[in-house]
């Protein structure tokens, strides 16, 4: 599969490498209940979901000769997976603690529960630049697949979701790692990124399943803050807006900051969280067209179309631009999905310290959830 990111250095061996490490491990160790065939039977089902049947086809092309996929588990356990699969894939933000705990009474522990998030997230990042590159091509965003999308499941009411451009924290709903008995996989993790710390409970989850973190946090680098192509508050609406039509409280609240100090206007930023893509102004060319492309892109199927490729490439985007704005937006299928998944978003009080005469609150340039600059204060990337 081409996925575009040539321009992007090691992203493209990256997405590559995520994909062998959560599909096919080396050795899954504490996961080995998540067998490589229950592994790729999610990872194919989420992408025919998201109306990627040829992608899917990649992904069972990975599977061990025997035994079949459907009869390598207990059909309990396959049930269980897949259950989960749709929720995270198709409504993520109604995907609250009931579905975890059906997993694990299916025996998966902590770090089976995060890799298999990662799995289903990880799949809506590869469908979503499999869409945008098609989109860009001439052809259609989805495709016909043979999985009717299921029943919607029981409705989830977590608090009153409010978006907000308020510091909020983050809570894990299964237990993080120990930051002072880290293995050494997972210490070199951290050591290999100045964008993780220990101190953030969401790297802590995260770490339970440390090959996957790693080559992910390559991928969010090179998609944010690679240099050139699309404009960094560019890539900030558009991860605001899809973190938005997620659902993403704590995730909007992030890139919603971000946006507000890259384009010094913390109004403008309320408003877009407030109202979507609508609040940009009418001359506003370049954003309105992002918006509705991100918007669209967001949906499962995405639901991209060619006018919304013609209204961006009319605004001036090139190609290098609209790449960077289909991984930006397919990235967010990632992050939004691990962030409402596997825990909650809290409110938090912002210390008078972090907020400057500007009124919007500082975050770091090189970390999408930080409060300070600073490794020690880093919280998460949403």
């Amino acid at each position: 599969m081409s996925n575009g990111t040539q321009h992007r250095a090691g992203q493209s061996e990256h997405t590559a490498a995520s994909r062998r490490v959560l599909l096919t491990p080396r050795a899954p160790g504490a996961v080995e209940i998540l067998t490589p065939r229950l592994r790729i039977s999610a990872a194919a089902r989420a992408a025919e979901l998201a109306g990627q049947p040829r992608l899917a086809s990649e992904y069972r092309a990975m599977a061990p000769a025997a035994p079949r996929v459907d009869t390598d588990s207990a059909p309990s356990l396959t049930t269980a997976v897949h259950d989960f699969t749709d929720s995270v894939t198709l409504t993520p933000g109604l995907t609250g603690p009931d579905i975890l705990r059906g997993l694990t009474a299916q025996g998966l522990d902590a770090p089976a529960v995060v890799t298999l998030a990662q799995i289903c997230a990880f799949v809506s990042y590869e469908a979503r630049v499999v869409s945008g590159l098609a989109l860009l091509a001439g052809h259609p965003a989805a495709e016909t697949t043979h999985i009717p999308a299921p029943p919607p499941a029981a409705p989830y009411a977590p608090e009153a979701k409010r978006f907000t451009l308020d510091e909020l924290t983050w809570r894990p709903r299964v237990s993080s790692v120990d930051a002072d008995a880290l293995t050494a996989e997972q210490q070199a993790v951290i050591d290999a990124h100045t964008t993780l710390s220990v101190t953030s409970p969401y790297y802590r989850t995260l770490l339970h399943d440390p090959a996957a973190l790693d080559h992910r946090t390559h991928v969010y680098n090179a998609v944010m803050y690679g240099r050139g192509g699309l404009p960094r508050a560019e890539r900030e609406l558009a991860t605001l807006l899809v973190s938005r039509a997620n659902g993403c409280v704590y995730c909007a609240s992030v890139h919603g900051r971000k946006y507000a100090q890259l384009t010094r206007d913390q109004a403008a930023a309320q408003r877009v969280l407030s109202e979507g893509g609508d609040a940009l102004a009418a001359d506003d060319a370049r954003g309105r067209a992002i918006a509705r492309f991100a918007e669209a892109q967001t949906r499962t199927p995405p639901r991209g179309s060619a006018e919304d490729v013609h209204a961006l490439r009319a605004a001036g985007l090139d190609e290098a631009e609209l790449t960077d704005l289909v991984h930006a937006v397919a990235l967010f299928g990632w992050a939004n999905r691990l962030m409402l998944v596997l825990g909650d978003a809290h409110p938090a009080r912002q210390p008078d310290s972090d907020i400057p005469r500007s009124g919007v609150p500082r975050n770091d340039a090189r970390e999408s959830c930080s409060q300070t600059p600073g490794r020690a204060s880093r919280a998460a990337d949403a």
